[in-house]
């Protein structure tokens, strides 16, 4: 009789424990639900489903956004503890695990790296990290979250003309086993892109920013948020893995502005589809360069390790790096 009562403890204590896990999924659901937007049947039976069959990436995904300043950014946003669940998040092929640990690990990472004010900050808005003024015309490389088109990566570096987005590289710190890389974590380049209709703009950019163009002005800001942030890798999307528009419709832009962009770096890529490289990244030889091109292309990489240095000291006006790490 005793052991039968035992037995009937633990199974209350264990239906507890599991209808409390199945509370901290559907709270956050029936905000999700509420949004007329999400309100599919379709579409939020596959949110439940995925969020349960890996409840365990689930809950630990809650537990690092209901942190501060993460929870109001949640508030505003139901979507985002449930991203991940999108097939093409990131990246064209990632599996769901890949893709969950993705999400989890970012925002870890972003909590222990940068202080709660500039945090903050970054979640609702974009901060400027650099700006040049130049002919009556404001020029500025800021940064925030990637809305709205946020499955494609969940940070954004924007180049501004006058308070105006015309370019953005968006980039999302990752766990390097997901790019197959041997680094602990990458930051994974998965969207370049310029504004539809800011052509103007843009050309009145490059030639402000000593001709330098949008793409690599970007990865060289990128490379200074790496270097604030101790991150030693970066991987960026191969063309038929971006998980924008279908590669077959888009195919010649989006070689050129990802495979093309990439390999002219002499970044080549891997079996996975990824082009890997340490930061910095390695310049090609000035030999290699024709003649009558080199003094404008040691202007041009003066230019891109200004931009690098400016964005790395942005970072550290508010506080030096941290640390620390968050519990698994």
């Amino acid at each position: 009789m005793r052991r039968n009562r035992e037995f009937g403890q633990v199974m209350v204590m264990k239906t507890s424990a599991d209808l409390k896990k199945t509370a901290s999924v559907l709270r956050p659901l029936s905000a999700l639900a509420r949004e007329k937007k999400m309100w599919s049947p379709f579409r939020l039976a596959r949110v439940l489903w995925g969020a349960f069959s890996h409840i365990g990436t689930q809950r630990k995904i809650f537990q690092i956004l209901k942190r501060p300043p993460y929870a109001e950014a949640v508030r505003r946003n139901p979507r985002l503890p449930f991203k991940y669940l999108a097939i093409n998040y990131l990246v064209r092929g990632f599996t769901l695990v890949e893709r969950g640990a993705c999400l989890l690990h970012h925002y870890r990472r972003f909590h222990a790296l940068l202080p709660s004010n500039l945090l903050s900050r970054i979640l609702q808005g974009n901060v400027t990290l650099h700006d040049i003024h130049e002919d009556g015309q404001h020029f500025a490389i800021s940064m925030g979250l990637s809305m709205p088109w946020d499955k494609e990566g969940e940070i954004s570096l924007n180049l501004e003309v006058n308070g105006e987005i015309v370019f953005l590289l968006s980039f999302t710190i990752v766990p390097g086993w997901v790019v197959q890389s041997e680094a602990g974590e990458v930051l994974l380049i998965s969207r370049i892109q310029g504004t539809k209709g800011c052509y103007r703009e843009i050309q009145l950019a490059t030639k402000a920013m000593c001709d330098v163009a949008p793409s690599p002005l970007l990865l060289a800001a990128l490379q200074g948020v790496a270097n604030a942030f101790g991150i030693g890798e970066l991987a960026g999307v191969s063309a038929a893995r971006q998980s924008g528009p279908d590669y077959e419709e888009h195919t010649a832009s989006l070689e050129q502005a990802y495979d093309s962009f990439f390999s002219q770096l002499g970044i080549a890529p891997n079996a996975a589809g990824f082009y890997l490289s340490s930061i910095p990244v390695e310049d090609k030889p000035l030999a290699s360069i024709k003649q009558g091109h080199k003094l404008r292309t040691r202007q041009k990489r003066a230019f891109k390790r200004d931009i690098q240095m400016a964005c790395a000291a942005y970072f550290d006006e508010f506080a030096q790096v941290s640390s620390r790490e968050l519990p698994a």
